[in-house]
């Protein structure tokens, strides 16, 4: 495949129509490790169909920047401290758990299924498993089913004057940021707090220094650290190299400013600004009940033998096995 990089490139080709986000064409070449590959081939055609399409890109930008604030997500710090705090209860029963298994995982997924209106007890994981679940009780009428379910802003802001086709691909957004995004995010921010004992005691010692020691654990965290995958359905040619139709095209954004990542410019796109703040809030707060509700919390294995899972886009910690008490 071919790799672009620097910025002014990457731009370039996120916005050149040319470069569709529709990979399915190279599935033999692609594993499925990006958001766009093997995951989305689950999908009902008509559902990747629309998710796909390249028509009305810059409406559907604005849209979800408009939508997808820091404000709404902040207001759903009480739901994730709730849900949080019923996930790390029952560990004070047991001496040694995975707090990826446990926590990551579960959390980002348990905050969504509320929000989409869908019951938390289905132990819905994947973000196929969502959206097909919401697409499932929504049938052809997602943005009625959207403000029907809707208790919070964020969520009844994804309906408000917006076609099916716009809300389907921001609820999508939602999912697939707040479950890859977010949830690599907070298996990442707590590997980070435990590798390093002398950070969390002096966290304990001096009670003031948690929410800045939380917050520069976060911001390190970011589980995505490469790009976007598109497939040329013509000739393009991006910093003076001539790229045949037919190809798989790798946009890299490693070397952008981080401000301009997040605002969705490079790489990622939406999915990444609203997963990276879900990500912030939801580690946030797990990290402060970590290190005031588990004194005795510490990694049960060698730094070097947390495992790590690694795929084209992103790198989040797979297992993070810890001892929580003495029982």
């Amino acid at each position: 495949m071919w790799l672009v990089t620097g910025y002014q490139d990457v731009r370039a080709g996120l916005s050149d129509p040319r470069l569709s986000r529709d990979t399915r064409p190279a599935g033999h070449l692609i594993d499925g490790g990006d958001l766009d590959g093997q995951a989305l081939r689950e999908l009902p055609m008509e559902l990747a169909d629309s998710l796909l399409s390249n028509e009305s890109a810059d409406r559907l930008r604005r849209r979800a920047a408009a939508v997808f604030t820091a404000e709404r997500v902040e207001a759903l710090r009480p739901r994730v401290t709730e849900l949080a705090a019923g996930l790390l209860a029952p560990l004070r029963r047991q001496r040694s758990v995975d707090l990826v298994a446990e926590v990551a995982r579960p959390l980002p997924a348990l905050l969504l299924c509320g929000l989409l209106g869908l019951p938390v007890e289905d132990k819905l994981r994947s973000w196929p498993e969502i959206l097909l679940a919401v697409h499932g009780r929504a049938g052809i009428s997602l943005p009625a089913y959207v403000k029907s379910v809707a208790d919070s802003d964020l969520v009844a802001a994804l309906a408000a004057d917006a076609t099916a086709d716009e809300v389907l691909n921001l609820v999508s957004m939602l999912v697939i940021g707040g479950v890859d995004v977010a949830g690599g995010q907070l298996a990442n921010a707590m590997s980070a707090l435990l590798e390093n004992s002398g950070q969390v005691a002096l966290a304990r010692r001096e009670p003031a220094m948690v929410p800045d020691l939380v917050a520069d654990l976060v911001g390190g965290s970011d589980p995505l650290h490469v790009g976007a995958f598109r497939y040329t359905t013509a000739a393009v040619r991006l910093g003076g190299t001539v790229i045949p139709a037919g190809e798989v095209v790798m946009l890299a954004g490693t070397d952008c400013p981080s401000e301009r990542r997040e605002a969705g410019t490079v790489g990622h796109g939406m999915q990444y600004r609203i997963g990276t703040l879900l990500g912030r809030l939801i580690a946030e707060t797990v990290l402060e009940l970590l290190l005031v509700d588990f004194p005795e919390v510490r990694l049960a294995v060698p730094v070097e033998q947390v495992e790590w899972h690694f795929t084209r886009l992103a790198r989040a910690v797979e297992s993070l096995p810890v001892v929580v008490g003495s029982i």
